[in-house]
């Protein structure tokens, strides 16, 4: 799909759609019009959605014009339907995405600015606070794309190395559930019950355990599935609990 159409502006006010600077400079010949100007016209809205089949990140590139005509579908490269996005008055669009923790469709609206912004905005299931993709320039979204595969490729290595090679399935969902585990952290919500607020972070095969570096209070939380992100989307603070010691007589 051409990323850009090409209005050729005639000199009386005329215009002609062109696929190309090619296509102008051929309409303009065979028109007899010296006095026009190509004016180029970004047609294409890039977005980015998480796959909940294969878990890989979907790029679609939509056609501004045919999505105000008629509802375009987001279909993954797995054959997982994403999600559809149609025209939903002046520079409005409305995505329709379908959310397995919710197990229900989410309708999101979307300006079309979202599209042209140097940093991206993420889209969110507002009910489990869990990220479904992004919007943004296609140089945003290629630049956080590229932070993300390198993020997990980091991941994998590490967990590779503990699993003594075991193939490892579960590194977007880990992935996930510790920047859930950052951001509340950044609110101030992992503490242990000692009071101690500075807590380590291990990232095990299926789960991420956090450990209190005064009571060695433990906390393992699983990252296995959906479920498991699920859950920890809908904590708003994260509470480790010290050891028990058992007296001896």
């Amino acid at each position: 799909m051409s990323r850009f159409i090409f209005v050729a502006i005639g000199a009386a006010g005329c215009y002609q759609v062109a696929k190309s600077r090619q296509d102008f400079y051929l309409w303009r010949r065979n028109t007899g019009n010296k006095g026009g100007y190509p004016l180029v016209i970004n047609a294409v809205s890039t977005l980015a959605l998480y796959c909940s089949r294969c878990g890989k990140i979907e790029l679609h590139h939509v056609s501004r014009f045919a999505i105000n005509n008629s509802a375009c579908q987001l279909a993954c490269s797995c054959g997982q339907l994403q999600g559809t996005i149609s025209g939903a008055g002046r520079r409005q669009y409305l995505l329709d995405i379908p959310c397995l923790v919710c197990e229900t469709n989410h309708l999101i609206f979307l300006d079309s600015n979202l599209f042209r912004q140097p940093k991206v905005s993420k889209i969110y299931c507002d009910q489990a606070n869990l990220e479904l993709g992004f919007v943004g320039s296609p140089e945003a979204i290629a630049a956080t794309i590229a932070k993300h595969k390198q993020e997990v490729a980091s991941l994998a290595s590490e967990l590779d190395g503990q699993a003594d090679g075991q193939a490892i399935e579960n590194s977007q969902i880990l992935l996930e559930i510790l920047n859930k585990i950052h951001d509340i952290a950044e609110q101030g919500g992992v503490y242990c019950s000692c009071g101690n607020t500075d807590v380590d972070v291990d990232v095990l095969v299926d789960a991420v355990e956090l450990s209190c570096s005064q009571c060695e209070g433990r906390l393992v939380i699983s990252a296995k599935d959906e479920q498991d992100l699920a859950r920890i989307s809908a904590m708003g603070v994260i509470e480790l609990a010290p050891l028990r010691r058992t007296s001896r007589k």
